[in-house]
């Protein structure tokens, strides 16, 4: 089978990891099972993967420290972390340094399937900013954590990206002109009820940023903001159940 659909479950429960391999070889994909860090880094060694999901808290390495050394073995490797705490240090760690998401257990295989999906469509993050500097700024951070991103400029001009390449999140400035943040929002989400948006703002009034998380806009950062908060917003947008 093409290595675009091979996946490897990482999890000390045998419960778990098995149920979890079974489903996703009824979706299709070519599944192999890991039972600790050390056995992961060991079958990444010997084969490629396209996505790897991992649960946290495992003896031996934990999956935060195992994603770290599959990425120096594979560093285009996409992978998805497991946990049943909250965001706690560990994985905020993780989720800066490429992540791709962290799905919560208990989860349903829905959720999973979709998650696998998306994670495999090679989505990008795109940047919507009338700024140039501040928008390829933001895109290099975005980058240096092992994210794909790119910019674009204005709203007709995301609009235009999202229908020609897959966009799973965008992160998009409020004060825009010609076509406004909480315009152009509208019409990606006519686009793709799945595009999770994330807004930005250094001025905007209190009513544009209401209008624009009370239609449905995930979150909104004040600028300056952090490259690190961006990550992790990015992540829990990809991690969130509505969001698949």
């Amino acid at each position: 089978m093409e290595t675009t659909r091979r996946v490897l479950v990482v999890d000390d429960e045998e419960g778990m990891r098995t149920t979890l391999a079974a489903n996703l070889e009824l979706e299709g994909y070519e599944v192999a099972e890991a039972r600790d860090g050390a056995h992961a880094l060991e079958l990444v060694r010997q084969q490629r993967f396209a996505l790897v999901i991992s649960d946290v808290k495992m003896p031996g390495l934990n999956g935060v420290e195992t994603f770290r050394e599959m990425k120096r073995i594979q560093p285009e490797l996409t992978v998805v972390l497991m946990t049943a705490f909250a965001l706690e240090q560990l994985v905020e760690d993780g989720i800066s340094e490429g992540v791709y998401a962290v799905i919560h257990k208990p989860f349903s295989m829905e959720h999973l399937v979709r998650m696998v999906e998306r994670a495999l469509g090679s989505r990008a993050v795109l940047v919507v900013d009338d700024l140039p500097d501040v928008a390829e700024a933001i895109v290099a951070g975005l980058r240096e954590a092992g994210l794909r991103a790119e910019a674009v400029y204005d709203g007709d001009t995301a609009i235009r990206r999202a229908r020609e390449e897959a966009v799973d999140v965008c992160v998009l400035d409020l004060v825009m002109p010609s076509l406004d943040g909480v315009k152009t929002y509208e019409q990606l989400r006519r686009l793709s009820s799945e595009i999770r948006v994330i807004g930005m703002t250094g001025h905007a009034a209190p009513e544009m940023i209401h209008a624009f998380t009370r239609r449905g806009g995930y979150t909104c950062l004040r600028k300056p903001f952090e490259v690190r908060d961006l990550v992790l917003a990015i992540a829990r947008a990809r991690s969130d159940p509505g969001a698949c």
